[in-house]
């Protein structure tokens, strides 16, 4: 009997020590696929950055040449008024200077050609000088939305190395079959070192924690899907059902697409989508 209670203990040790080793491995891996992605996105932040700083450039140079432009039509005003005047004053003469008037509207038509035209060009620019206020407001946009990505990624990198370091507890699970008439507990069976020798191994299964609570790490909402602090180790899989909470107010549901130890993916299940949805809202166990 002692002979049997050492080879289980000992099975049981290599089972910590191998989910020990695996929790450990599946950290670093998070932990380095998230750098990579927190590198991409502040390479595409210092990208926007420099598009910003030449949009504004390129605003800097349209304001200037508004200026110019209308400085060229008060010029022209002030031709076409000079000429006018000229006209006014030669009106009594115009037998005489036939020829000179002639001249002068053609000189007149000239000005107002070159009116027209420097209005045109104003207008032109006031166009290109709206256009980009517009792709100046949507690179800032575009900025906003990078750097909330970024903290969101920092968040959930702390909360991955947070639970990294938290020492898992110790679950037996039986390697005897379960019939269809034996019950099935929710929750996993937690035995402590003292007690080890004194308990005969039963039947056991983890399954589902009713009662357990995870909330949302984040929301995509380009792709429409949420990250859950509920995973495999709470008896997450994929296909399952989650219900979404906001108090105690219900929002909807969610489907699980992705599973990994301690936290999951999910896709919205319609009506259900990202814009009712808010980080922090709690996920539960859909009841059947």
């Amino acid at each position: 009997m002692s002979h049997s209670s050492g080879k289980t203990s000992i099975i049981f040790v290599i089972l910590i020590l191998v989910l020990l080793v695996s929790s450990t491995a599946i950290g670093f891996f998070l932990y380095n696929q998230e750098n990579q992605m927190r590198k991409g996105l502040e390479a595409q932040l210092e990208e926007s950055h420099q598009q910003q700083e030449k949009l504004q450039a390129d605003l800097k140079d349209a304001r200037k040449q508004v200026v110019l432009l209308q400085d060229k039509n008060k010029e022209a005003d002030n031709k076409i008024n000079s000429l006018m005047d000229e006209i006014e004053l030669n009106e009594g003469l115009r037998n005489e200077l036939k020829k000179e008037n002639t001249s002068l509207k053609d000189t007149v038509e000239a000005a107002k050609k070159e009116k027209d035209k420097v209005r045109s060009d104003l207008d032109e620019t006031a166009k290109k000088f709206q256009e980009t206020q517009e792709l100046l407001k949507a690179e800032q946009d575009k900025t906003k939305d990078l750097q909330t990505k970024i903290q969101d990624l920092e968040q959930a990198k702390q909360q991955a190395d947070t639970k990294v370091e938290e020492p898992k507890p110790q679950t037996v699970i039986s390697s005897a079959p379960v019939t269809s008439d034996e019950q099935i507990p929710s929750e996993p069976i937690h035995v402590s070192s003292q007690n080890q020798n004194k308990m005969e191994l039963d039947k056991i299964v983890v399954g589902q924690q009713e009662g357990t609570k995870g909330r949302i790490l984040s929301v995509d909402r380009e792709t429409e899907f949420v990250i859950c602090s509920l995973g495999s180790n709470q008896g997450v899989k994929s296909g399952d059902v989650l219900s979404v909470y906001r108090g105690d107010k219900y929002v909807g549901d969610v489907k699980v697409s992705r599973v990994q130890d301690e936290m999951c993916a999910a896709d919205f299940i319609p009506p259900f989508s990202s814009h009712k949805v808010r980080k922090n809202d709690i996920v539960v166990f859909k009841q059947s």
